[in-house]
């Protein structure tokens, strides 16, 4: 009797249409069929003669002739069946109904979702974890209740909040599906298996799956579940140059080298973009030269002097995007990176005995000197008057120095400004990156408990006091293995109180150690950017100390603050050796030191001001252009002259108090012997010639013997000079 019934509504119209109203004898037989679709859009919201009767028919008519159709009731369809008739997507759906539409005249009506619905409620199929198309919130509101899905969102949102984050509209789509996966409004319910499995079946959507591994993150907070979804680490992808057009040769051995070489996977993807490139040019200049080992050393040289006049652009993959520096000459040490990649490409392909080479990579492929000048040591302090401004900025941060968070889109509609970072997290990377000397990437990796008290004398002898210095935990970074350093307890009070309040979220993955780790700077529930330093910390201690941003030697960046305190605590009064400073830093040679080192500049002055007498003040220059008085003549009776009596002669300088020699030497120009000692120095000279001639001396003190006649008769010259001038004046 229901074939019959259903076979006889297929020659209607829509269910309950108007003068085509099936009869009550037909109605009857399908109401077995039909009930359940009616009570499941009655849950939705769709009752019986309201706004959407007409969907709601074309629901159940639609639902009666795929019925008719397959010869089975509804509740007995799988998912293949259900994925079928309601499509993947609203196009999928009407095209694959048109015929039915345009028999029924309901191509208009927009019933979809009601479909959907029948099919979660009376198939219990998870239709939504299937099909795309449809509002994920709408469909979890009409299903388990407006209030019900916003109490569940509104656990997820408090505790975002909480970690830094705000209202999503992503976050509220993905926790919608989540409940309509787990067929629950209860947001403590969701499981880790019923995320792990959206997260695996939204593989395309990237912005999804980042919401779902959020998700995780909230619940792992709320401890509603045991651990949370992993957090893909992502790095820069480099143009590896295999999908262009090298030869078939250069693919198979760059393939090779990169499979083989145990060097870090971005080095290795960095190597084989560099030696890509050097394989374009090849084919460029030497068409015939279509595989590496058909390299000669003309090659190669030919190659190291392309290199020196390289612009930027040139022999890149074919999709590389243009940059604003396009077209001009390379850096010298991107140019020392193209000749390092190629000359290691060799020496690996050599060493594994893939191919032989009729040159020496290392020699013919070495960096030119145009290549080495220009990368040699240049450290780049920062000034210390704009230094010192900078420090004082850092101490002084208030919440009004914070950047707004996206100011061209509160302008633009006149929004409400926010922060993108707390004040205490802001000062604590800024007081971090003034003091301690890191590395941004070590300052961005610190350590929830970096900070311990120091042993130090320092703090021994000054128990009672606050302690100046304290201990930091540095994790392991460029030069190796992590080590601990002394750093001002300012900034250590800083990072405390940053921890004080800092929202507490699962462990990230630390790229360097392959560990899971609690990282010290995370907001949002995410580690800070990498750029977050130069970007929005020096940016706000440049404004707010009001100095520049960049001075002759560049912009002020992250790495300028190394060299700064390098330069400092190397030049200071009393400064670090440089072994202690290589400690500190964390350097592994005093060779890689002396990139930050340069000269010590306070010796060098000290040695210049020694060797010129550059420590003459004002008053001395002035007295130095005054004519003299007596034109070098020695004082006489009569003739007063500013003069100091050291007893063998006369210190005619004016400022004898500030004279850094106090000892006559005859080499000063303001030293006058006396008259009187013209007797003395004959006396003595006879005493050095007597001793030359009849006593047995060293070789060493002939020559003092003789260095001090020679001083002598220096003095007579002078004396006898004198003499003559006063004879002259008295004529």
């Amino acid at each position: 009797m229901e074939k019959v019934a259903l076979h006889f509504a297929q020659t209607q119209g829509p269910w309950e249409s108007g003068a085509n109203a099936l009869k009550s004898r037909i109605k009857q037989p399908l109401n077995r069929l039909v009930q359940p679709i009616e009570a499941a859009l009655l849950h939705w919201g769709i009752p019986t003669g309201k706004v959407d009767e007409g969907s709601r028919r074309a629901c159940i008519s639609l639902l009666l002739h795929e019925m008719h159709r397959r010869q089975t009731s509804l509740w007995a369809w799988d998912e293949s069946a259900w994925v079928e008739i309601v499509g993947h997507t609203n196009k999928e759906f009407k095209s694959t109904h048109r015929v039915f539409e345009d028999a029924h005249q309901i191509s208009s009506l927009t019933y979809r979702q009601y479909v959907l619905a029948c099919a979660y409620l009376v198939g219990e199929i998870p239709i939504y974890q299937l099909v795309a198309g449809y509002q994920a919130y709408n469909s979890a509101q009409h299903i388990f209740g407006g209030v019900a899905v916003e109490k569940a969102l509104k656990v997820l949102t408090t505790e975002n909040v909480r970690i830094g984050g705000g209202v999503s509209r992503l976050v509220r789509t993905a926790t919608c599906y989540a409940l309509l996966a787990n067929r629950s409004p209860e947001v403590k319910k969701l499981t880790l298996p019923a995320l792990e499995k959206l997260y695996e079946t939204n593989s395309s959507k990237k912005h999804i799956k980042r919401d779902y591994i959020l998700i995780s993150e909230l619940l792992y907070n709320l401890k509603a579940v045991p651990n949370c979804l992993p957090t893909p680490h992502t790095r820069k992808k480099w143009v590896t140059g295999i999908d262009d057009t090298l030869s078939a040769d250069w693919i198979k051995w760059l393939q090779a080298w990169h499979d083989t070489s145990p060097k870090p996977a971005f080095v290795r993807n960095q190597i084989q973009s560099l030696v890509a490139k050097a394989a374009r040019w090849a084919a460029e200049k030497y068409p015939n030269a279509a595989s590496p080992q058909q390299w000669t050393k003309n090659m190669a040289v030919a190659y190291v002097a392309a290199v020196t006049r390289m612009k930027v652009g040139q022999w890149l993959h074919p999709k590389a995007t243009p940059t604003p520096k396009w077209g001009k000459p390379l850096i010298a040490t991107y140019q020392g990176r193209l000749l390092f990649a190629l000359r290691a490409f060799f020496i690996d392909c050599r060493k594994w005995d893939w191919f032989s080479l009729p040159f020496n990579p290392n020699d013919a492929l070495a960096s030119p000197n145009s290549v080495l000048r220009n990368r040699m040591r240049r450290p780049r302090p920062i000034a210390p008057a704009e230094w010192t401004r900078l420090e004082e900025a850092g101490l002084s941060l208030t919440q009004e120095d914070l950047p707004i968070s996206n100011l061209a889109l509160v302008k633009r509609n006149n929004a409400t400004s926010y922060k993108s970072y707390p004040l205490e997290m802001v000062r604590a990377m800024a007081l971090a990156w003034l003091f301690t000397g890191l590395r941004s990437d070590e300052i961005r990796r610190l350590q929830v408990g970096c900070i311990r008290s120091a042993l130090g004398e320092e703090n021994k002898n000054n128990s009672s006091s606050p302690p100046t210095i304290c201990d930091l935990t540095v994790p392991v970074g460029k030069s190796g293995s992590g080590f601990t350093k002394p750093i001002p307890s300012v900034v250590g009070e800083a990072i405390k109180n940053w921890e004080k309040i800092r929202p507490a979220v699962p462990k990230h993955w630390d790229y360097k150690t392959a560990e899971a780790v609690n990282f010290l700077f995370v907001w949002k529930g995410k580690q800070v950017g990498p750029r977050s330093l130069n970007n929005i910390i020096i940016p706000m201690l440049c404004r707010k100390a009001g100095v520049p941003n960049e001075d002759v030697l560049g912009k002020f960046n992250s790495h300028r603050a190394r060299h700064t305190l390098a330069y400092l605590l190397s030049n200071a009064p009393t400064p670090m050796s440089d072994s202690d400073l290589q400690d500190w830093l964390g350097q592994l040679s005093e060779d890689s030191l002396r990139w930050y080192l340069g000269i010590n500049i306070r010796k060098l002055e000290e040695a210049y001001a020694a060797a010129n007498h550059v420590s003459i003040d004002k008053r001395q220059l002035e007295q130095l252009k005054k004519p003299a008085t007596n034109e070098g003549k020695l004082p006489t009776e009569g003739k007063l002259m500013p003069s100091v009596d050291l007893g063998h002669g006369f210190c005619t300088y004016a400022f004898f108090d500030q004279c850094g020699q106090r000892k006559p030497c005859t080499g000063c120009s303001f030293y006058k012997p006396k008259s009187s000692l013209l007797s003395q120095l004959h006396e003595v000279k006879s005493q050095f010639v007597r001793m030359l001639h009849h006593l047995p001396i060293s070789k060493e003190i002939r020559q003092a013997i003789e260095e001090a006649i020679a001083l002598n008769e220096k003095m007579e010259a002078i004396l006898r000079r004198n003499e003559e001038n006063q004879a002259n004046d008295a004529a």
